[in-house]
Order: C-alpha cells, then structure tokens, then sequence
C-alpha cells in the first residue's frame, strides 16, 4: 500500500511535469486547437498555463472563452499588463468597449511605460468614431518607446477623417520623423504625404518626394506607380512619369502587374481641371499596330465626379508621307457618333503636352471636328476577336 501510495506520488508529480511542458510546447508551436484542449482542466493549470490557453482561444477568435481563461488566470494571481492587454483586446473584439476600456486602463495602471496599453486603448475609442478620445491615448503612446505604428499613423488621420488636412499634414509629417522607419506604417504615413501634398496642397514636388520614398522601400507596389506618375506629370516631369510607365509597361508584358491593371491593360497618368470638372488622362500599356487602336483616353467628368461627359482619344491611323498623321485626336459620343479633329501627330511618341493643350482646345470649343461619323469605328469586341 505504502509503495502504491509513493507511486501515485511519483506520478502525479510527474504528470503535472509533463503537463505544463505540454502547454509550453504547444504554445511555442502555435498549437492552438491542441492547446484549447487544456481548457477542460482549467482547475489544474497554474496561472501561466491558464494564459496560454486563454491566448490560443483569442488566437482562434473565440473572446468569450478567452475572456474565461484570462478571468482563471487572474484569479490565481497573474497580475502584469500582460494578461489586461490580451483581456481587453478579446473584450473590445466581443464588442464589450466598456468593459475593455476598463481593463485597458488597468494595463496602463500596471505598465504607465507600455506603448501598446495606450494604443489599444486609444484603438477601443477609434473604432467606435470617439476620436477626440482616441486622440489623448494615441498622443501618449507617440511619445512613449516604439512598440505599435498605430499611433503614429492614426493621430494625423483622424484629422484626415475630419477633413482638418493642414492639421493633419503636419501631424503625419511628424510622425515620419518618430516612427520606426522600417515598420509598415511608415509607408502608409508616406502615402497619406504623398495623397494630401497632391490634392490639397498642390505641392507636386513634396508629393513626388514621399511617393518616390514608397516606391524605394516597395519597389513592387505597382498600385502606388500610377499616383507617383500623376505627381511627376502634374510637375511638368514628363521624362520621370515615362520611365515609370516604361517599368509598368514591361511587368504588363510579363503578366505581374495587379489584376486590374492587366485586365484593362491602362493606367490613369494624369488628372487636371477643367471649368471645375475633373479630366483623367489614361495610357494603354498596348502597342498601336493596327488602324483606330488606341494609345491616349481622355475623360471629362460631370462635376459631381460620377459620370464620365464626354471621352477623347488617340487613334491610329494610315499614315501619309513621313510627315503625315500617324495618330490623330478623336473623340467617340455616347450616341455612338465618332469625330475627327484637325490634329495629329506624325510619330508613336505622342508628345503629351500638346495631347493636353489640344483636349483642352476642344473642350473650349476653340477647336472644331474635321470629320464626323456614326460608322466604322472599331469596337473593342471586334478587336477581341482578331
């Protein structure tokens, strides 16, 4: 008996060994559906053991079970911001915000140095749109040790959000300068740069410089190329916009741009106003080979921006002498009616300032169709079928 006794003993110890190593392993191997198993035996479990597993039950988005955990934890003395941060975060995706800005405060109270206490609890007031709330929380973990790009990003943009964008300028400015430059906000905050000196500021250069630094960092962000082009173009840098374009143009021909940009095989390189209407330029990445392809789209906006007035383009045509047209100005009405202006060019270089200079003509009604049509234009389905 005595024996049995020992060996009981000896087992139960060596149980609870292999126990807690168990919890361990499973939790550096991100175990997680192994690991919620241990819930079942949650009396058992030290304190650590029972953070863990509220950890995996967060991890696979279960916060009412999590919550559970980490109550179990607590109440066997797990005391650190640790465990308050992970409460309040399973809280707030449970949609308890009172609760977890309650158990945020208590991580703060915990860890006053913690820049992650303040973010989350500034992020609680963010996503319920209480942003002067968040503003005090986020400010204070901008000043604190970097842990979480959050707040450095989401200061300026809830300026962004209530449209002060000269406040909100400044703001993303100054968290460039503090940020860790090598976490991904960073490149958002650039992006929000580049954005707000394009559209507000008409600051092209200052756009052109935070573009061109996502771009060093990104180099296969193809999404941000068209904004940096339209920057380069807005600032007269022609020859810059081009070799961009250039770069888009080959990864087309490979097949590695985004799926939009390969499916309409264009991209927008130019915006301008026109009697307070918005005109887009885009370039087709395609060769013109053929009579009435394509090389230049123009749309005029209707000034609520929804609708497209009125399209121009580029069209190839058959050359006549070396001097001759090679492409000409035309525009397509929705009506189906094609016209023909008196303007062209005699090569496949396009010069881009007097395609501009010439829509801008026809806009003002300073220049007239040389022919009209409502035949023989070129759909896209017929080019489909070549």
């Amino acid at each position: 008996m005595k024996i049995h006794l020992t060996l009981t003993i000896i087992l139960t110890f060596l149980f609870g060994i292999i126990n807690a190593q168990t919890v361990e392993e499973l939790y550096n191997k991100s175990d997680f559906k192994e690991l919620i198993k241990f819930a079942d035996k949650s009396e058992e479990l030290t304190k650590e053991q029972l953070y863990c597993v509220g950890y995996a039950f967060f991890q696979l988005e279960n916060d009412k079970k999590a919550i559970e955990m980490y109550d179990k934890a607590i109440a066997k003395g797990l005391d650190d911001d640790n465990i308050y941060l992970y409460k309040g975060l399973s809280l707030r995706y449970d949609q308890q915000y009172d609760k977890a800005v309650e158990t945020f405060k208590i991580a703060i109270d915990r860890n006053p140095k913690g820049q992650k206490n303040y973010t989350e609890l500034g992020n609680t007031f963010y996503y319920q749109k209480k942003h002067d709330s968040a503003l005090v929380y986020f400010y204070k973990a901008r000043e604190l040790d970097f842990e979480l790009g959050d707040p450095y990003f989401k200061v300026p943009d809830i300026y962004h959000i209530q449209q002060n964008f000269t406040k909100a300028l400044e703001e993303y400015y100054t968290s460039a300068s503090l940020i860790n430059k090598e976490d991904p906000t960073y490149i958002e905050i650039l992006k929000s740069i580049g954005l707000l000196e394009y559209t507000v500021t008409k600051n092209y250069s200052k756009s052109i410089n935070a573009y061109s630094e996502v771009v060093s960092l990104s180099p296969k962000d193809y999404n941000i190329y068209p904004k940096l082009i339209k920057a380069y173009y807005a600032n007269e840098n022609y020859m810059k916009g081009d070799s961009l374009i250039g770069i888009m143009k080959a990864e087309y021909e490979k097949g590695t741009l985004p799926e939009e940009y390969q499916k309409y095989g264009s991209i927008a390189i130019d915006e301008f106003e026109w009697n307070g209407q918005k005109v887009t330029t885009y370039k087709s990445f395609k060769e013109t080979k053929e009579t009435l392809d394509i090389m230049y789209k123009i749309y005029l906006l209707s000034k609520d921006g929804k609708s497209v007035e009125r399209t121009l383009m580029t069209e190839k045509t058959i050359q006549i002498g070396e001097d001759g047209a090679k492409h000409l100005l035309c525009e397509r009405e929705k009506s189906g009616v094609h016209h023909t202006y008196p303007y062209g060019w005699s090569t496949d270089d396009i010069d881009y300032p007097s395609l501009k200079k010439s829509v801008i003509l026809v806009l003002n009604k300073e220049m007239k169709p040389s022919a009209s049509s409502s035949f023989g234009v070129k759909s896209d389905k017929k080019k489909k079928k070549k």
